[in-house]
């Protein structure tokens, strides 16, 4: 090869490479940027199916603070007790030297019944915006459990957790895909959590939670829909699906109602998040919280205050 033509050539393949190296950086830089702006994004539509327990009413004020609409999904969006306490929370937010970004909209939804699963998509979708075409995420906190022995337990409580857990969170995908496939959101579920004496029926109930997880990601997969569950090993049962419990911290009968929410850690927050806004979510995350007693920390400094006899509330 002559002198000239291999000068040509190594100039060429100099070329070639920068180039390459060029696009590479580019895109190794646009992952990065897009990833940490999901991680750490706010805004967008999520919606948790069910806010009627203390752990639901957490997600939602949570979510919110992080800048999200969240559509709340209550079987009585009106004059219940959640619906109430979000009503609270709402206009305290409003007086807040730093007004929250986000929003939560009171919803009817019930997991167990069809109709009301159908007037709870419309509705969300007259709220959307033009611009939007679907939600970002459902993370179904829907469920129950009735702890007891399988000799004395009626088959009636059986047939009622296997109703709302398993069949709920079937008839929560088959609902608000449609609000999922736009925006390749994410469907989230509570699966496995502790086993222990008296929840015999109940682990059967949450171990089919996991099947139906497993299954639903393998066929939602083709539309982009990723399908995550929370190992929930280490919050006892009864904690997911407790019902606030309100109470008022002074005799003044004007002082804002309060409740209780230990539920989640802050750090098991932060799994949630994360299983939200990873670029590349897993297919399960555990919640891994490490404390026996579980309590909320405040992601928003005026929001929550200790309560006399040591008691973690959230005032509304």
């Amino acid at each position: 090869m002559e002198p000239t033509t291999a000068l040509v050539l190594g100039i060429q393949l100099f070329a070639l490479f920068s180039i390459a190296g060029g696009l590479l950086l580019y895109l190794l830089c646009k992952v990065r940027g897009t990833r940490e702006s999901l991680i750490g994004q706010k805004g967008g539509s999520i919606l948790v199916t069910s806010a009627d327990t203390a752990l639901g009413l957490q997600l939602c004020t949570h979510l919110a603070a992080r800048g999200c609409r969240v559509f709340a999904g209550m079987k009585d969006p009106v004059e219940s007790l959640p619906a109430k306490l979000l009503r609270g929370w709402l206009k305290m937010k409003e007086n807040l030297d730093q007004p929250i970004e986000g929003s939560i909209v009171p919803l009817r939804l019930d997991v167990t019944r069809e109709d009301v699963l159908k007037e709870a998509t419309e509705a969300m979708g007259a709220h959307l915006n033009a611009g939007e075409r679907g939600i970002l995420a459902v993370i179904n906190t829907a469920g129950i459990v009735h702890r007891g022995r399988i000799e004395n337990q009626d088959s009636l409580q059986w047939e009622t957790m296997f109703k709302t857990n398993v069949l709920g969170s079937l008839r929560t995908a088959r609902a608000f895909t449609g609000l999922l496939k736009p925006t390749r959101g994410r469907l989230i579920y509570f699966g496995a959590g502790n086993e222990g004496d008296g929840l015999v029926a109940y682990t059967a109930s949450r171990s089919a939670v996991d099947g139906c997880a497993d299954a639903l990601r393998m066929e939602l997969q083709p539309f982009g829909i990723s399908v995550i569950a929370l190992d929930s090993h280490g919050v006892p049962a009864e904690s997911l699906y407790r019902s606030p419990i309100p109470f008022h911290a002074t005799d003044n009968a004007d002082a804002p109602t309060q409740y209780s929410a230990e539920v989640l850690t802050q750090r098991a927050l932060g799994v949630i998040e994360n299983a939200l806004w990873d670029v590349c979510p897993n297919e399960r995350y555990h919640l891994a919280v490490p404390y026996s007693k579980f309590s909320i920390t405040k992601p928003c400094g005026s929001m929550y205050k200790k309560a006399n006899k040591g008691r973690t509330v959230q005032k509304v």
